[in-house]
Parts: structure tokens; sequence; C-alpha cells
């Protein structure tokens, strides 16, 4: 007797499916696997920048607090003299200084929040000398929004105050009793408002 093996195998035909199929579930698995790691990405992109203007809306808090009498906006930029500067190297004699806030166009077509300090010059005859910045950094980029507003009243037709928020405020005014920031990237935020504290402000 003729003893025949059988030999069990894949056809040509079968190897080409299944190659395919195994190609196919791989390109999924990568589109996937893309996916997940661009949403994580612009995950943390969106969580820094939402620190950073965190950071800022800090920032400009704490040097309010203490902030004098004279202020001056524009809309899109802010100053005013503080008891309280924030440098990241801070210095011992500096005790009284002006910050300087501004919305400016950065390279990708947004918004940028940037953030100077300057000592105060000192008493001399004449026009005031520009002032001397200590320190510029940039507080917040990629924004969409970044503004100033203050609160003031306004007579109506009828002859009565309302409030209303407006952009400009020169230093022949008294301060604002409240004022607003408006700073957000893509994702809308709400403006934060920053109360006068009574007994607070220098002259």
């Amino acid at each position: 007797m003729q003893r025949r093996t059988q030999q069990a195998g894949f056809t040509l035909l079968e190897l080409v499916v299944a190659l395919a199929i195994s190609a196919l579930v791989a390109l999924m698995g990568a589109s996937a696997m893309s996916m997940a790691l661009d949403f994580y990405q612009r995950n943390a992109q969106r969580s820094t920048a939402r620190e950073s203007i965190r950071a800022a809306e800090r920032i400009l808090r704490h040097e309010w607090a203490g902030r004098g009498l004279l202020i001056r906006s524009d809309g899109l930029a802010l100053e005013f003299i503080t008891l309280h500067p924030v440098l990241r190297k801070p210095q011992a004699d500096l005790v009284l200084a002006r910050v300087r806030y501004a919305c400016e166009p950065s390279g990708n077509g947004k918004l940028e929040l940037s953030h100077s300090v300057a000592s105060l010059p000192g008493d001399s005859p004449g026009a005031p000398p520009p002032p001397r910045w200590l320190e510029t950094r940039i507080l917040a980029s990629d924004l969409q929004e970044c503004a100033f507003s203050f609160l003031t009243e306004v007579r109506d037709p009828g002859g009565a105050m309302q409030p209303r928020w407006q952009a400009e405020w020169d230093d022949k005014r008294p301060a604002p009793h409240l004022m607003r920031l408006a700073l957000s990237d893509h994702d809308h935020m709400p403006p934060v408002v920053y109360p006068s504290r009574a007994g607070s402000a220098v002259r």
C-alpha cells in the first residue's frame, strides 16, 4: 500500500487576503493612535495656555492690589504704579515701580500679553525721563482676545447716571473702582474683574 501524506497549507489567494486584512487593521490602529496622540497633545497645549492665562491674571491681581492713583490705558495697554512689582529676579531696593501690560500682535496672527517693570526716576527738574524697563516678558501667548476696560458712569438722556465699561483711561481722572481684563485663547473664557481696595492705593 502506498502511504499518501497530506500537507495542509494556504493558497496564494488566502495569503493575499490575510495580508490585506492585516494591513487594514494596522492602518486603523495607526490612525487611532495618531488621533489619540493629537488629542492628548492639543489637550496639553490647552492646559498650558489656560495655566499661563491664570498666572497672568494672578500677577495682575497682585500688582493691582497695591496700585497707585494714576492709571493710563488705551484698551490695549495698561500702565500704573504699584507697591508690589513682580519680577523673576526681585531687587531688594525696588519698592515702588511702574508696570505695563500690553496686548500686542504676535507672529502667528494672534495676540500676546507682555508685562514690563520699570524703576521710577528720581526727582529731576523738567520733564521726567522715559521709564527704564528692568524686565519685559510674555505672560500669555496665542490669544484670541486681550483687552482692558474700566467701569465708569455716564448720564443717559433722562439725566440718570448709568454704569458703562470703557476702554480708555487717563491719569487726569480718579482711579476707577473696577478694572476688567478680557483674556482668552481659542476657548472663550469670561473676563476677570479686579476691584479696588479701599485704603490700599498709593499716591
